[in-house]
């Protein structure tokens, strides 16, 4: 990959490849080709994968996502596709125009510009007073579709997440709050789409969501725990994330998150991403054809267990 395409959705700093792959020591001549190349090969020897056919670029990003470890790649591809085949209920594509609940109480995307050292900040603003018991899955499912369209278009070091929660009523939100659910929706980020999550900012003053957060941390690793930051307002966040690529309901200079969110469900219901989105979900494993005799225990208990996620 020489250069990154244009993209309506994400910008990217003008030497976001070159910088990224030299701080993965892969910006010497040929050594990523060489590293996709051995991806590549691997991809094509396993016999329990359906889907084996991946273009060079999509092999790349993959790498990139896995801090430039070819074989912490190819751990993350094969974990992809066994968790489509254990939680296919998460990869059930909807027209998120006419089909998602949630678009008038939660505003969210990843924002179009970088940080200045390369990373993609994801902003979540929710409003709302009221929820349903399905709010968890259709969220998950929107997220997963999102992070499709990232893992197969963008270039980044890792994602910076930022709960906007002021609006919140947060003692509602917990009546419905499926924390199993939440667990597989992490396992599926983190796991399979290698989501490397440099830090989880939550802004309300309401102290219920110290509450919620000592229930989420012991489905976390300890360092992700400890990437956890609540702010009580704007002024505290912006002393620890860079403000101009905010939008503005974060005081920010980027267009409101609210058009950016009907931007985001523009993209993932169009025809384009709708053809991809059903090829992409051919890639999953037939268990019969593994090479080891047995499926990972590792999500053999993955409905009901709250096993520690390990994050980089």
């Amino acid at each position: 990959m020489d250069s990154l395409p244009m993209n309506t959705l994400l910008e990217f700093n003008k030497d976001t490849i070159q910088i990224t792959r030299k701080s993965y020591n892969l910006d010497t001549p040929g050594s990523m080709d060489q590293a996709i190349d051995i991806l590549q090969e691997w991809v094509e020897k396993q016999n329990h994968f359906k889907k084996k056919d991946y273009p060079r670029e999509y092999l790349e990003r993959r790498i990139i996502f896995c801090k430039g470890s070819v074989e912490r790649a190819k751990l993350k591809i094969d974990r992809n596709c066994t968790l489509r085949t254990l939680m296919p209920q998460f990869y059930k594509f909807i027209d998120f125009k006419t089909e998602y609940k949630y678009s008038d109480i939660i505003w969210d995307g990843i924002l179009p510009k970088m940080t200045d050292d390369y990373y993609r900040i994801y902003v979540v603003k929710n409003i709302g007073k009221r929820f349903n018991k399905d709010i968890i899955t259709s969220y998950v499912r929107w997220t997963v579709a999102m992070a499709e369209y990232l893992t197969a278009n963008d270039y980044n070091r890792g994602i910076i997440i930022i709960f906007e929660l002021s609006e919140t009523d947060l003692v509602e939100l917990v009546k419905v709050f499926d924390f199993a659910e939440v667990r597989r929706a992490l396992t599926l980020l983190i796991d399979g789409y290698a989501m490397s999550i440099k830090a989880l900012h939550l802004v309300t003053s309401s102290k219920t969501v110290e509450t919620i957060t000592e229930f989420v941390k012991p489905i976390l690793s300890a360092k992700l725990s400890q990437r956890i930051q609540i702010h009580k307002d704007l002024k505290s966040l912006h002393q620890v994330v860079q403000r101009d690529v905010l939008p503005e309901e974060l005081g920010g200079n980027e267009r409101s998150i609210v058009k950016l969110h009907r931007e985001w469900v523009d993209v993932l219901s169009s025809k384009e991403f709708q053809e991809y989105y059903s090829e992409m979900k051919t890639a999953s494993t037939n268990e019969k054809y593994r090479l080891m005799n047995k499926l990972n225990e590792e999500y053999m208990g993955i409905a009901g267990t709250f096993k520690t996620l390990n994050i980089d």
